[in-house]
């Protein structure tokens, strides 16, 4: 499977879809080649890292605040 580098102006919206791009590499090739893509397009390695670990290590709302 080819894989390209995003490389569109805004920095925020292109690592959300080299991101999304990258969880679906790793559904379908594995975690070696999707952290490979993620960081040729740019996502820092701790948050590739985070990502492709699960959703036990996703974000979490900051203490105290209730999120619904």
């Amino acid at each position: 499977m080819e894989y390209t580098v995003c490389d569109e102006a805004r920095t925020n919206w292109r690592m959300a879809q080299c991101v999304e791009t990258g969880v679906r590499v790793s559904l379908a090739d594995g975690v070696t080649p999707a952290l490979e893509f993620m960081l040729r397009c740019g996502v820092p390695r701790e948050v590739a890292m985070r990502v492709l670990s699960g959703p036990r290590f996703g974000r979490h709302a900051p203490a105290g605040r209730v999120v619904r």
